[in-house]
């Protein structure tokens, strides 16, 4: 990563740490530099704005610029939105609530034997995912590919499942129905926790803010609420 954007994203490592998270397993194509405030393209599933500044000036400058590079704007806050839709209508905005967990705080190991995801899981993991219109089976083979993966088999059926976000968030946790209130979920969140804490890296994850049963989660374990965040794709 080229030091002048290195040292302005490391200023702010709670702030920024999608972004670092991201670019830390995907390449960046370009960026731009206003002031403080950077506008930084990457693709995963496709191309991605991302975006740290804290002031309206500058974003507006960077924006106006550099918006026509793409469609999608990467954990944008809440106050970057309505410079965002300046420039096109929605096609959808998904709004999440980050969580993060201190690496110090003491968690339990799991109960259940734990595996790691085989990828020729993902068009079943795809069809039963609750999330279809923002994530595709390519996406979730490349992401089972790149980071870890934790998942619960019962007679050699998968059952329970989590893995990272592109940008190392922990995600896509989903217990088929059958199996729910079991412990199969709690299981699952733990393995993922462990393996962040052994490679010392951040862990936080994004949850909608009506999946009430994934907060209350979250919130037991330890997650402490940080911000909002949203994903912006225009039409």
């Amino acid at each position: 990563m080229d030091k002048q954007l290195n040292n302005l994203l490391l200023k702010g490592p709670i702030k920024n740490m999608a972004i670092l998270g991201f670019f830390s397993q995907y390449p960046i194509e370009s960026f731009h530099i206003e002031g403080n405030s950077a506008i930084i393209f990457g693709r995963s599933d496709q191309l991605w704005a991302h975006i740290s500044s804290s002031n309206a000036e500058e974003l507006k400058i960077l924006l106006g610029k550099y918006q026509h590079k793409t469609k999608s704007f990467y954990s944008v806050e809440e106050w970057m939105i309505p410079y965002i839709l300046e420039y096109g209508e929605p096609y959808y905005i998904m709004k999440t609530n980050m969580y993060i967990l201190d690496l110090t705080t003491p968690t339990d190991q799991p109960k259940m034997e734990i595996v790691e995801i085989d990828r020729t899981h993902k068009h079943y993991m795809y069809e039963n995912s609750d999330y279809k219109k923002y994530i595709s089976t390519k996406y979730i083979e490349e992401r089972l590919e790149k980071d870890i993966s934790a998942g619960i088999l019962v007679e050699n059926t998968l059952v329970a499942w989590g893995f990272t976000h592109d940008d190392g968030a922990l995600g896509f946790l989903h217990v088929m129905p059958e199996y729910r209130k079991t412990g199969y979920g709690l299981d699952i969140s733990l393995a993922l926790i462990q393996m962040r804490k052994e490679a010392q890296k951040p862990i936080f994850v994004n949850i909608v803010p009506e999946n009430t049963p994934s907060i209350n989660l979250v919130t037991k374990l330890g997650f402490k609420f940080d911000r909002e965040t949203n994903w912006i794709k225009l039409k």
